[in-house]
């Protein structure tokens, strides 16, 4: 009895991805909570999962902390800064990103 074995499909390298694309992705999702995205976007899982996980984490737990200092009126304080952690970290990993693309392509100013 033979088998049907159907044909490999033929192999066909993965298409390079725009740094500005990933960069947008990651400084979006970031800001919104879901550091990583651009990694994931590039092909880099493992770095996107262990930001995305972390950063979910940091911020639930920021949140928080947050509400409950708004108590006695200290988390009030803290709010602005939080938001300001959050758009940096969100910009300082989208940069990261695009920069180690643009480097690992050999192009741009920096190749």
């Amino acid at each position: 009895m033979t088998q049907n074995i159907p044909p490999s499909m033929p192999y066909s390298p993965p298409t390079p991805k725009d740094p500005n694309t990933a960069f947008l992705i990651e400084l979006v999702g970031g800001c919104f909570g879901l550091l990583g995205l651009g990694y994931m976007y590039v092909g880099r899982t493992n770095d996107g999962v262990i930001r995305l996980i972390g950063w979910i984490v940091y911020n639930f737990i920021a949140w928080i902390a947050i509400f409950l200092l708004m108590s006695i009126v200290i988390g009030c304080f803290c709010v602005p800064v939080q938001l300001a952690i959050q758009i940096g970290v969100s910009i300082w990993s989208a940069m990261t990103l695009k920069n180690s693309m643009i480097n690992s392509k050999g192009g741009g100013i920096y190749g």
